[in-house]
């Protein structure tokens, strides 16, 4: 044991020393000396622990594509080149005791170099071995004794995403381990994981055109590797197409299954596309093993050149995203049975542990969505300008969500049969709880603003309020605003679950709490109704009934907030979940929706065009609720004069004629 420990080790990289120290027994299920290279995407990780330039690394990655025997690598090679005290932290007691200590015990068999530096006896237990003269200690994140109890230089933290999030309340796994290396300079933390919830998008990179996951919003995700991956240096493991020979990262929608195909049908005909649309050949089985051996671990921001040198990104963090199809131990075929599998099952749960531990990806807990790609908002574009009212319109409504300093509203022309288009949208910045800005909203829907007279029939003011809501603003600044308009401005509050698509109640309170001589009227909004219309009528093609659409001048901040919401069906109830923060114009999109229907627009008959009313004489008369300008007043047809909502509610008495009438009918009645 003398002579082993004098022996200075070579120094090799973690994968090299595995690839040339470990041997598998012929009981393994791949016999034979460690071949590193089946799982090249786990190699950069390795090497950027052993490298010791970043403080911390990480890895989000799939089941069953070789973590645990990288981690092994790390460790052993560690030990038995540089030797440092090194701490394990597994998710559960079992975990550690059942599935990860009997792969150490193995390590030191696999490897007899390094087994020759392991002191057995009494001093090897489950959880303590001392090799080289250091400890490696086994702990799990539920104990904060062992989380606390020696110094280190290497943390490993494997399943991150199944730890809890405050150990016995003293604090998060991950920042109790890395306290513990504060005694070395070179300290390094390596924490892998698959991902768990959270709602992520994608985008192209200018430099490389590659599609990478964007750096998400923490709010909209709640899986803690993936945090932790936004905050590095955000690498993904890029294949080169065997047909086209131009990079790509692979992900679950470059998966092609046909149409409802079988569990069985998806593991038989399922095959890869790399993702450029003028290739779209197949990519199948055996073309796995060469892309992995060509394949690169490449930045956003970085070319392929400088991924291909190993440039260094500067950091604190090294960070990178591997595909679960890329693992060898799966194929095409068995990811798209799981997944066919878990979807024809209707449980979400279900879909999410497929997505999360078959491909690596974080999904939400929720069911088939029918909300559109934000690319497809820019399909409904029209050739119109903003703020341009189109000849087929004839009514025109708008809806504003309050927010705490500003106010987002849409302005929306309705036309035959409900077709739409939007003719502004925007946001009044100012103090919600100051005058000023609700001048200017006053002035913008009765057309001062522009100067073009084109005001807007009725509008929706959302006053939905939670006192736990950052952006929260007086709920009282809505009514009181309202109370003085009533004819033009009606406050609404959305409701989950209600039998109506909206109803009417009474607000009669002063902003002090005390009561009103008079009441205002609350619009109650089915929200789960008014949002998934806005969704059908973007799926309509254009120029059908009810068909929605936008101008040439829209924006891509606007599309997204549009489609930043995804519909589920989780237990026989709607569930609507966020994919990103901004979500105002979907809430005035919905609320122009309701305010429109609440008028009856669907009723508006075809045939009417602009060119109708030549004359002012020939226009016919205003609807009756509504603070028209002239030029709207000539597009609004005769018929549809609609009642105010709040008349609506009102109890009408019937006429039953007079006494002698009824009588007569009665006795008709009788004789009958």
């Amino acid at each position: 044991m003398a002579a082993t420990l004098m022996r200075p080790a070579p120094k090799l990289e973690p994968d090299e020393w595995g690839a040339a120290n470990r041997t598998y027994p012929p009981t393994s299920g791949v016999p034979g000396p460690r071949d590193p290279g089946l799982t090249p995407y786990m190699t950069p990780f390795s090497r950027a622990v052993a490298s010791r330039l970043y403080p911390r690394v990480v890895n989000v990655t799939a089941a069953q594509s070789g973590k645990t025997e990288t981690l092994l690598d790390v460790m052993g090679s560690r030990l038995d080149q540089q030797p440092v005290p090194i701490i394990y932290v597994g998710p559960s007691r079992d975990f550690v005791k059942d599935m990860f200590e009997p792969r150490v015990s193995a390590l030191f068999d696999e490897a007899p170099d390094l087994g020759a530096k392991l002191l057995r006896g009494q001093a090897d237990t489950k959880y303590v071995k001392i090799v080289s003269g250091v400890k490696l200690r086994l702990a799990y994140a539920g104990s904060t004794t062992s989380l606390k109890s020696d110094p280190f230089g290497l943390g490993l933290i494997d399943e991150y995403d199944e730890m809890s999030a405050n150990v016995r309340g003293q604090g998060d796994p991950l920042g109790l381990t890395e306290a513990r290396g504060d005694t070395y300079a070179d300290t390094v933390t390596a924490v892998i994981s698959t991902p768990s919830q959270g709602r992520v998008d994608t985008e192209v990179c200018p430099i490389t055109g590659l599609i990478y996951w964007t750096k998400s919003d923490e709010e909209m995700v709640s899986s803690p590797i993936w945090r932790l991956f936004d905050g590095g240096t955000r690498h993904h493991w890029a294949w080169k197409c065997p047909h086209c020979e131009r990079r790509f990262i692979p992900r679950s929608d470059l998966l092609q299954i046909a149409k409802g195909a079988t569990p069985t049908q998806a593991k038989r005909d399922a095959f890869l596309i790399c993702g450029h649309e003028d290739c779209g050949e197949p990519i199948l089985e055996h073309h796995k093993t060469a892309m992995n051996a060509t394949g690169i671990a490449i930045a956003p921001g970085q070319t392929v050149e400088e991924a291909e040198r190993g440039v260094h990104v500067e950091s604190d963090t090294w960070s990178m995203w591997t595909s679960g199809l890329c693992s060898p131990f799966k194929t095409f075929g068995e990811r798209a049975q799981r997944l066919v599998r878990a979807r024809l099952s209707g449980d979400p749960n279900k879909v999410q542990t497929v997505m999360n531990s078959q491909f690596g990806e974080i999904a939400m807990p929720v069911g088939d969505s029918q909300t559109p790609a934000w690319e497809a908002i820019m399909k409904r574009v029209l050739p119109y300008r903003e703020g341009e009212f189109p000849a087929e319109a004839i009514r025109l409504f708008a809806a504003v969500d309050v927010q705490k300093h500003s106010l987002p509203f849409v302005i929306r022309a309705f036309g035959e049969k409900g077709k739409s288009w939007l003719v502004r949208h925007g946001e009044l910045f100012g103090p919600t709880d100051q005058p000023e800005v609700w001048d200017d909203l006053f002035a913008l829907m009765t057309g001062e603003t522009y100067g073009d007279g084109m005001a807007v029939e009725h509008c929706f003011i959302d006053s939905g309020f939670r006192p736990d809501k950052p952006d929260g603003v007086n709920v009282h600044a809505v009514y009181e605003f309202c109370r003085r308009m009533p004819y033009l401005f009606t406050p609404t509050k959305g409701k989950d679950v209600q039998s109506k698509p909206f109803t009417m109640s009474t607000i009669d309170v002063k902003p002090d709490g005390t009561k009103r001589l008079f009441s205002i009227r609350l619009a109650i909004l089915h929200t789960d109704y008014f949002k998934s219309l806005v969704f059908a009528r973007i799926a309509l093609e254009p120029n059908t009934p009810g068909a929605w659409h936008v101008h040439s001048d829209i924006d891509e901040d606007y599309c997204r907030q549009v489609t930043s919401e995804e519909r589920a069906v989780v237990d026989g109830k709607p569930k609507w979940t966020r994919r990103s923060r901004n979500n105002h114009f979907l809430d005035c999109e919905a609320m122009v929706e309701a305010c429109a229907f609440s008028r009856g627009v669907s009723r508006l008959p075809s045939g009417r065009r602009e060119d109708d009313y030549d004359d002012e004489e020939a226009a016919p008369p205003r609807p009756q609720g509504g603070a028209l300008s002239e030029r709207a007043r000539a597009r609004a047809p005769a018929h549809e004069t609609e009642p105010d909502p709040v008349e609506e509610e009102r109890p009408r008495r019937r006429d039953r004629g007079s006494t002698k009438d009824r009588f007569a009918q009665r006795g008709r009645r009788l004789r009958q």
